[in-house]
């Protein structure tokens, strides 16, 4: 309820830019234009109120859920057998513990949370956006099946390329603290030599797909902002088109434009947020 109240009055304020641009200032009405403004910084106001709360009651909620996770992964560990210590390098269960888990802590409070916000946000931005001209909207929308091929193109070979990560850092984790524990076994057969090139061995390979893997990631963010200039580049276009031929006014160019480009930045969130499952979920439980 609090995301969807200060979604709604954050998007109030392209329809008030559009009264000021098309009535206020032609009519020389100062009045109303400060009044406008008034009610534009309120909007605003409201909106980070309402923001705020939700944020902190959102983070209590998901810090619970990990503590319940920690403590009961943890009381799980004490009841294994000793054949899956024995079976497994100590430093692979390590990382799962720890580094996994925080890994979903991250994801409870940035992620899940986030994409029901960012899928409310573009319900509404849709909505207002309609309102305002539906021919400049439909404009807008016609880039979404652009960022559908794209992001179906990129998604498996990303999500295969974090996978690799995955498991290349946890052999790496895991050889680091097997040679920690057996330091003195590794100096009574004098192999240091032939451990450093393993470690370079593993260290390499881990490098080489982490390399891997952050290119096709930062592919997503520069892809959804490039449509999205694109887009709103077509929406001037077109609607200096159909100002030309009077049927928009100025202040609905600049209102569909402005709710163009808050219409993109929850995909853009979303893509993002698509990353971090991607690299630090949904790979790591493949690797489990």
């Amino acid at each position: 309820i609090l995301s969807a109240i200060g979604g709604i009055t954050g998007l109030f304020g392209p329809m008030i830019t559009q009264k000021a641009l098309d009535v206020a200032i032609p009519q020389g009405d100062k009045k109303m234009l400060f009044m406008l403004v008034g009610l534009l910084c309120g909007t605003f106001i409201l909106s980070i109120i309402f923001t705020t709360i939700r944020s902190r009651i959102m983070i209590n909620v998901s810090q619970n859920i990990i503590y319940d996770i920690r403590k009961d992964v943890f009381e799980h560990l004490q009841k294994l057998p000793f054949q899956y210590y024995d079976d497994r390098p100590h430093g692979k269960i390590l990382i799962r513990v720890v580094n996994y888990v925080n890994s979903v802590s991250d994801m409870l409070s940035n992620g899940l949370i986030n994409v029901v916000l960012e899928i409310m946000n573009l319900i509404f931005i849709v909505i207002f956006m309609f309102l305002v001209d539906v021919k400049l909207s439909l404009v807008v929308l016609a880039g979404v099946p652009i960022l559908a091929i794209f992001m179906f193109l990129i998604k498996n070979r990303q999500r295969k390329a974090w996978q690799q990560v995955s498991n290349k850092n946890s052999n790496l984790n895991a050889y680091l603290q097997e040679n920690i524990v057996g330091a003195r076994i590794t100096q009574m057969f004098a192999r240091e030599e032939e451990n450093a090139e393993i470690f370079a061995e593993l260290s390499d390979r881990c490098r080489s797909v982490w390399y891997k893997a952050v290119s096709y990631s930062n592919l997503v963010w520069p892809g959804i902002d490039n449509i999205s200039v694109w887009v709103r580049a077509a929406v001037f276009i077109v609607g200096l088109l159909f100002m030309g031929a009077g049927e928009v006014s100025l202040g609905v160019i600049v209102a569909v434009t402005s709710y163009a480009s808050r219409f993109w930045q929850p995909i853009m969130n979303l893509g993002n947020i698509f990353n971090n499952f991607i690299n630090k979920i949904k790979c790591r439980f493949k690797s489990l």
